[in-house]
């Protein structure tokens, strides 16, 4: 089967609220549709939406080369055209997710299966997700944090790293345990914030409030860093930012830098190049987690089926589509009581919703 045409549209959604973070405040998040038709006649989707450096126009600058590479190939030789483009890591990551995505779609799509199935088979249907919490006032992350609970979320991230001080710190991560209570598990996601030796401070600090683990304290290059801080303190620590491929998750593994695997379609390239890095980490007894990074319907599904592919006990960081005003898909999944249900429908199991996508995507 061979790919006929490529054609994107540019998508700008607002989030709902400030998401707020050690990196920053975000507004918008920007990202593109990607849409591959077949010779055959299918269609499949993907999504390309970096977290740095990738606006919608960066990315629609580096799509223009990319028909030429891609019309009239097979879809099974799509990856190797999106690794020539010249471009950042970050950025090629994304459009080589994205280009995945749509490929995995339509491959499912042509086959009349799911594209869990088609990465090897569904392995739990129902997937537990975690509430995101990115607020950098105590008194707001605890009413989050609160509303999350009552929607029957039983696991609640929490965005820290950005408060300035550890007092700071442990009245924010205080307030949002005293919001959900004894039962709920809570992880800390502080995105590169610290150095080593202030990640050994504050997580021992911290550790008072009863975490499920922290994400990714050091800066994502600093594996050594990030070695000694899971040897050093009594919390699980997970590598996030740090796993960018499969090499990056091999090295993890052999410096014993991490508990936890956070894996992201759009950081490692794709749906089957995760799933290379969820076979590392469970051939090694580390846990993989599935998190999307606040994509639409497009990248929230694909992750699910990635989620779903894999059988797993802590919760994935899918339930995100509710952070922006638009998710731009028809029949999205939705969270019920801290669960996702993958799409059983062939391929992805959602397409564009042309109505209540009409603020926020570019017109066909």
């Amino acid at each position: 089967m061979k790919i006929r045409r490529l054609t994107w549209r540019a998508y700008r959604i607002p989030f709902r609220r400030m998401f707020v973070t050690s990196g920053g405040a975000e507004q918008v998040r920007e990202g593109v549709i990607l849409r591959l038709e077949s010779d055959t006649g299918i269609c499949g989707l993907g999504e390309i939406a970096p977290l740095r450096g990738g606006t919608a126009r960066n990315v629609v600058h580096w799509l223009t080369h990319l028909p030429r590479r891609i019309e009239g190939i097979e879809v099974d030789d799509i990856p190797q055209a999106s690794r020539r483009l010249e471009v950042r890591k970050e950025l090629r990551a994304a459009i080589a997710c994205g280009l995945d995505i749509a490929a995995c779609d339509l491959l499912a799509k042509e086959a009349g299966v799911s594209v869990v199935e088609l990465l090897g088979g569904c392995r739990r249907r129902l997937v537990p997700v975690n509430a995101t919490i990115a607020e950098d006032t105590p008194a707001l992350a605890a009413q989050s944090a609160r509303r999350a609970v009552e929607s029957g979320f039983r696991c609640v991230k929490l965005k820290v790293g950005m408060m300035g001080s550890l007092a700071a710190e442990c009245e924010l991560v205080g307030a949002v345990r005293d919001a959900i209570g004894a039962d709920t598990l809570l992880r800390l996601d502080a995105n590169q914030a610290w150095d080593r030796d202030t990640a050994i401070d504050y997580i021992g600090e911290l550790e008072r409030f009863g975490l499920e683990f922290v994400e990714q304290p050091v800066a994502a290059h600093d594996l050594d860093g990030l070695a000694e801080v899971h040897r050093t303190v009594g919390t699980l620590i997970a590598a996030d930012e740090s796993v960018s491929s499969r090499a990056t998750a091999q090295a993890i593994v052999e410096m014993g830098a991490a508990s936890l695997l956070v894996i992201k379609p759009m950081i490692v390239g794709g749906l089957r190049p995760a799933m290379e890095i969820i076979d590392l980490a469970l051939s090694c007894e580390l846990e993989p987690v599935i998190t999307t990074t606040i994509d639409s319907g497009v990248g929230i599904a694909a992750a699910l089926h990635l989620a779903a592919s894999f059988e797993g006990k802590r919760a994935c960081g899918l339930a995100t589509a509710e952070l922006l005003e638009c998710d731009l898909t028809s029949a999205t999944p939705q969270p019920h009581d801290g669960w996702m249900a993958c799409p059983d429908g062939a391929g992805l199991g959602v397409e564009i919703d042309e109505v209540k996508a009409a603020a926020y995507l570019e017109r066909a």
